[in-house]
């Protein structure tokens, strides 16, 4: 059985880590200021720990990208929950809440976004991923790293492909998929 992944490219990914980071540069400052300015013991000690936690997880982080060039690491994700943390310990849920929500949001959008093209059907990697049949075709193509995808209701979808982790050759692709159009 013949599969084909295609990875696509995700030109945004420094965007979302630089969204990131101002988020968790501004939780921290706020971290700051309420241990200056609380005078409720547990809130200071849930910010001071909070700043703490963001403090190390952003020093890992940063020396990790410096020295190893390691763009993979988890650090900075284990900073935005700690900020999740931190404010569920001093008692602002709906504060954790969003920090949560937008942590799993940068989580989800620096995912590798892989287009699974199989005899039985096309795996997309949208948020859920969704599922087309070849049915719903009228064509799909893989041209100079370009990958088009036709549907039958006149929609279609083009994205580049990331070349350096997409080992697909395009004659191979293009013939599988006539195959399966044509069944």
């Amino acid at each position: 059985m013949e599969k084909f992944e295609i990875t696509l490219k995700n030109d945004k990914i420094k965007q979302y880590d630089r969204l990131a980071l101002f988020i968790i540069i501004i939780n921290f400052a706020l971290f700051l200021y309420i241990a200056f300015t609380t005078n409720i013991r547990t809130t200071r000690l849930g910010a001071i720990g909070g700043a703490i936690l963001i403090s190390i997880a952003l020093g890992i982080d940063y020396f990790l990208r410096s020295t190893k060039n390691n763009s993979g690491s988890p650090y900075r994700i284990a900073a935005e929950f700690a900020i999740s943390m931190a404010w569920v310990n001093m008692g602002y849920w709906w504060i954790a809440a969003v920090c949560f929500l937008l942590s799993i949001l940068h989580t989800a959008a620096k995912r590798p976004l892989q287009v699974i093209v199989e005899k039985g059907k096309i795996t997309y990697p949208s948020l859920p991923k969704k599922n087309i049949d070849w049915s719903a075709l009228s064509n799909i193509i893989l041209k100079d790293g370009l990958l088009t995808i036709n549907f039958k209701n006149d929609k279609f979808i083009q994205q580049f492909a990331d070349e350096t982790k997409t080992a697909a050759n395009e004659q191979e692709f293009n013939d599988f998929c006539r195959q399966q159009l044509n069944k």
